[in-house]
C-alpha cells in the first residue's frame, strides 16, 4: 500500500531519485517532470473540501469534508516524503507506516460514514443510532490522523532506531536478570522481614 501511494511519483519522476541514472537520463526527464507537477502539485492544494460539500450527508457530512481535505494532505505529504529522502524513502519504514495507517483511517471513515447514511436513509429505528456511532468514531478517527499526520517530520525514529541497535548489540543484556528473578521465589529477606513485622504488630497488641 505504501509503495502505490507514490508509485505514480516514481513512473514521472523516478529518474530523479534513481542513483543509477546518468545526469544524461535526469535531464531528459525533466521536462516531462516539470509538466506533470505544474498541474498535479497546486491541484493538492487548491481543492475545496469545505461547505456546502457533502450536504447531503447531513450531520456526518462535516466527516467526509475532513477525508476529503486529508487525503489532498496526504499526497503532497507522500510527495514532499519522496523529495526528501530519494532513494532511501524505501528505508524510512516508520514514515511509510504512518502513511499507510492514515489512509486505513480515511478509509474507515468514508466507509462507516456510507453505511451510516444507508442505514439512516432506509428510515429504520436503527438510522439515528448508525449516524451517531459513525460521528463518535470518525472524530476519534480525525483526531488519530491529525497525530499521524505530526509524527511524520517530527518523532524519536532515529533514537529508537539506535535503541533497538544498542539492545540487539547487547547494551542492555542487564536488564534480561529482571526477568530472572520473576521466576524465582520469594526471598528468605524478604520472609524474614514479613515474620519481623507480625511479630510486632502481636506484641502491639498484647501490650494494648
Amino acid at each position: 500500500m505504501a509503495r502505490e501511494s507514490v508509485d505514480k511519483h516514481l513512473q514521472v519522476a523516478g529518474k530523479m531519485i534513481d542513483a543509477k541514472a546518468g545526469i544524461g537520463e535526469k535531464l531528459a526527464a525533466l521536462p516531462k517532470i516539470a509538466l506533470f507537477y505544474a498541474w498535479w502539485y497546486p491541484t493538492r492544494w487548491l481543492g475545496w473540501g469545505r461547505w456546502p460539500r457533502y450536504s447531503s450527508f447531513g450531520t456526518l457530512a462535516r466527516h467526509l469534508r475532513f477525508v476529503e481535505r486529508r487525503c489532498r494532505k496526504l499526497a503532497r505529504q507522500s510527495f514532499h516524503g519522496m523529495m526528501v529522502y530519494r532513494a532511501k524513502l524505501e528505508h524510512k519504514q516508520a514514515f511509510l507506516f504512518r502513511l499507510v495507517d492514515i489512509i486505513n483511517e480515511l478509509f474507515a471513515m468514508s466507509a462507516s460514514v456510507s453505511r451510516a447514511q444507508s442505514i439512516a436513509g432506509k428510515g429504520g429505528p436503527e438510522g439515528k443510532s448508525a449516524v451517531a456511532l459513525a460521528d463518535g468514531f470518525c472524530r476519534a478517527s480525525s483526531r488519530r490522523v491529525d497525530e499521524l499526520f505530526r509524527s511524520l517530520w517530527s518523532n524519536d525514529d532515529r533514537r529508537s532506531y539506535r535503541l533497538a541497535l544498542d539492545v540487539l548489540n547487547g547494551e542492555h543484556a542487564w536488564m534480561e536478570s529482571l526477568l530472572d528473578r520473576l521466576d524465582q521465589p520469594a526471598s528468605t529477606t524478604h520472609a524474614t522481614s514479613t515474620t519481623s513485622e507480625v511479630s510486632q504488630i502481636e506484641e502491639s497488641v498484647a501490650t494494648a
